[in-house]
């Protein structure tokens, strides 16, 4: 005698295992762990980090002067007049 088969429950498992099927088929073309997307960005991120302390910042004209002013303001020279002459 031949083994009797419920149909619906064929039926089922078939399509619970064409899904596993292209679900595996997904993870190995796209997917990667939540601890690998992780570790990726946070290696980028610590990668702009030392980039962006290796740079220099430009200076413009105005800036130097500015910069230089503050440290030699406070000298005072003995022959210039304390007040300009109406001459």
């Amino acid at each position: 005698m031949g083994d009797l088969v419920n149909l619906r429950q064929a039926r089922k498992r078939k399509q619970r295992d064409e899904k596993t099927r292209k679900a595996d088929q997904n993870r190995a073309l796209h997917g990667r762990t939540r601890g690998e997307r992780t570790l990726t960005e946070q290696e980028r991120k610590n990668a702009d980090k030392q980039h962006d302390g290796h740079k220099r910042e430009k200076t413009t004209a105005a800036e130097d002067v500015e910069h230089t002013e503050g440290t030699g303001n406070n000298v005072v020279s003995i022959f210039a007049p304390d007040h300009p002459s109406d001459s």
